[in-house]
């Protein structure tokens, strides 16, 4: 029995090993606002940085660069400019600084980030100003949707890069539909950043996958299962300083000073099929 018992507590100690020195098995992680030195270079929007003594793999928020593949395939169309002006920019800036959204892994663990060059610029905006880029939204990472689809748009208009012959879609292509009258107002305070929504019809609605847009703001808020009460209101605040800690019709935007008070900013409610279901007019 002593030696089962010693045999299975070798194999155990060995599975513990091999574990352990798997690249997968390692948590990397890269802290947001510290200088990462950039080792390697894999695509248009895919690359490996050092942060500590990990390797993390970088994969750009919000965008996505045509495919390269090998020279039997092929690259997409751009996939190779896309690549190289990549390439070329993150060896100019030598390291990068990184911010996050909701969620900052994908499936693959590879980093989620808006990627900050050294000189200040953005490189996921420049590969969609560049039409080496189309937006690429993967809830619950939202937070600069309106941002980024502006500048594919004007990339398309111009038709440059993979606009350039006028017959790619994109996810800005697809028309915003109005849904039914369901009862539904909207209200912003815009200098106390509070956003009002009151349910005028006699039945609950779940507003879990529903969206509260800044449109001048270019912010997104993606609610998760909230009822909101037949007759009743719910608040969104983009200043903690609003929410009361017992409030329970009181839901935090995590972005502070969301709403533009030097211009008009409207704002906009979608459901859960990306209808439009309300709009406050910024008088």
């Amino acid at each position: 029995m002593n030696r089962i018992y010693l045999f299975l507590l070798i194999m155990l100690s060995m599975l513990l090993a091999g574990c352990a020195s798997s690249p997968a098995a390692i948590d990397r992680t890269a802290k947001a606002g510290e200088w990462l030195e950039v080792t390697d270079y894999i695509d248009g929007d895919t690359f490996r940085v050092k942060s500590g003594k990990d390797s993390v793999t970088v994969r750009l928020l919000y965008v996505d660069t045509p495919e390269i593949h090998n020279e039997d395939e092929g690259s997409d169309p751009y996939g190779d400019e896309a690549s190289s002006y990549t390439k070329e920019l993150l060896e100019q800036s030598g390291e990068v600084r990184l911010t996050f959204d909701k969620e900052s892994k994908d499936h693959y663990g590879r980093t989620l980030a808006i990627v900050e060059l050294k000189d200040g610029r953005i490189l996921n905006e420049l590969l969609l100003q560049e039409g080496l880029a189309k937006v690429m939204i993967v809830e619950p990472n939202v937070k600069m949707e309106n941002v980024y689809k502006g500048l594919e748009q004007q990339a398309k208009h111009d038709m440059i890069g993979i606009w350039s012959s006028g017959h790619e879609k994109s996810q800005t292509d697809i028309p915003v539909k109005k849904a039914a009258q369901i009862g539904i107002e909207l209200m912003v305070d815009k200098r106390a950043e509070l956003v009002t929504i009151k349910n005028t019809t006699y039945d609950s609605i779940n507003l879990e996958g529903w969206k509260l847009i800044s449109v001048r703001g270019n912010q997104t808020y993606t609610f998760d299962s909230v009822q909101l009460p037949s007759q009743g209101t719910l608040q969104i605040s983009s200043s903690e300083k609003n929410a009361a800690p017992d409030s329970k019709n009181m839901l935090i935007w995590e972005v502070d000073n969301v709403w533009n008070n030097n211009e008009p900013d409207p704002g906009e409610l979608y459901n859960e099929n990306n209808e439009l279901v309300a709009v406050w007019e910024d008088p």
